[in-house]
């Protein structure tokens, strides 16, 4: 790809994150609750989310076999990162609350940077962290 400056300026954002999921009031339920999205419009097969800043979370009803699935050295990672500024209050609402959660570690084994997962509905592995001091555009 030839990377100029008109080709840099084609695209400027990230619109839409799409996640399989077998339910859509279940999982628009779970993604409210837990997280803050909003909906913007749901019918039986899909739903868009809205969680400011960010690009709209789109949830699709399917049939094949779900959840995604990123496996690497026989571990699975998450397919979604969403950014929290209490880690510990919010990894502690989804023990209260009996959801399938990963104990807190530390990206980069750094103390500042703590995170954990946590499976959705559906079971897609999403990813929740502490970045309180990252100084980087868009974060």
């Amino acid at each position: 790809m030839n990377n100029t400056s008109e080709t840099n300026t084609l695209v400027h954002t990230v619109v839409q994150i799409r996640l399989p999921v077998r339910n859509i009031d279940e999982s628009v339920e779970w993604y409210e609750k837990y997280f803050g999205f909003k909906h913007c419009w749901k019918t039986e097969e899909e739903s868009d989310l809205k969680l400011e800043p960010g690009p709209y979370l789109f949830l699709k009803r399917v049939e094949q076999p779900i959840p995604i699935q990123i496996v690497s050295d026989g571990k699975r990672h998450a397919v979604l990162c969403i950014k929290t500024s209490n880690v510990f209050e919010c990894y502690r609402r989804f023990v209260d609350a009996g959801e399938e959660v990963t104990e807190i570690t530390h990206t980069w084994n750094m103390d500042r940077f703590p995170e954990f997962n946590v499976t959705d509905p559906s079971g897609n592995i999403i990813n929740i962290a502490n970045y309180p001091d990252l100084h980087m555009d868009g974060f």
